[in-house]
């Protein structure tokens, strides 16, 4: 889905441009936002972009392995991640993870999708 392959490029580079460059994922969330991060419930755009954020992820790099996507309820679109990322350049200590995505119609503006769901997990042993 074309919505997808736009999606997860402008995702990943935007989040491994770094902490400044990190914050504009915020406008891809709204409050209703929800997101699993290892485990940990987050709701909010705020809430977040503070947790992708934080000191000890300042340095990220993604390196996108596959991406399955299918439609789903509401014009949505499911969007499955899997990779390798690296921390602080430490691409000897790659780790691989997965990540889904469910995308939704921004109501209203034609075209747009924000994050409605987002779990990440690493994928460790």
């Amino acid at each position: 889905m074309s919505i997808a392959n736009s999606f997860v490029p402008h995702y990943y580079n935007t989040f491994d441009g770094g902490d400044g460059v990190r914050k504009n994922l915020l406008s891809l969330y709204r409050p209703e936002s929800m997101a699993t991060w290892e485990g940990q419930q987050l709701q909010g755009a705020s809430n977040i972009v503070a947790k992708l954020t934080t000191p000890e992820l300042a340095v990220v790099k993604h390196q996108v392995q596959s991406i399955d996507a299918q439609p789903s309820p509401g014009g949505g679109v499911l969007v499955v991640v899997t990779g390798v990322l690296a921390v602080d350049n430490a691409f000897d200590k790659a780790m691989r993870f997965s990540e889904t995505f469910n995308l939704q119609p921004i109501p209203g503006q034609a075209g747009g999708y924000f994050v409605y769901n987002q779990v990440f997990r690493l994928l460790l042993g």
